[in-house]
């Protein structure tokens, strides 16, 4: 599990600050097109994983009050992960199943989210950072 959470922040970390990247270092781009290529997928894989996350931890409720540090982090990486996804896995989720009103709430929400792509990705690396250290 804790394999797949730092993967998925790695990749959602460095899709998100793609933008960032290539226009403060334009010879990075041909290098993040493989990656831009797929992240429609890497962002589907990272919302139903985001989901999973979200209901581990309120099935963990439990658990904070011993240790309500670690739950905040659970929740923080859930929705971090979560967030980030859905402005990736949009344009999948719209080629799978077409514009109808669930998919055209979905826009609506990511369309407020993405603005904070960049800050997602960010969040993403730093907490992919933490998950290592703290696991070291």
């Amino acid at each position: 599990m804790w394999l797949i959470d730092l993967l998925l922040l790695i990749l959602l970390g460095i899709l998100g600050i793609a933008s960032w990247l290539k226009s403060s270092q334009p010879k990075i781009g041909g290098q993040l097109a493989p990656l831009e290529s797929i992240s429609g997928w890497v962002g589907l894989v990272g919302l139903i994983w985001g989901i999973i996350l979200l209901l581990r931890w309120i099935a963990a409720l439990g658990a904070f009050s011993f240790a309500p540090g670690m739950m905040l982090i659970a929740l923080v990486v859930a929705l971090v992960i979560s967030a980030l996804s859905l402005i990736l896995a949009l344009p999948t989720l719209r080629t799978l199943l077409g514009s109808n009103d669930f998919t055209n709430k979905m826009a609506d929400l990511a369309g407020k989210l993405g603005p904070y792509k960049v800050g997602l990705g960010f969040a993403c690396l730093i907490l992919a950072l933490y998950s290592l250290v703290m696991r070291i």
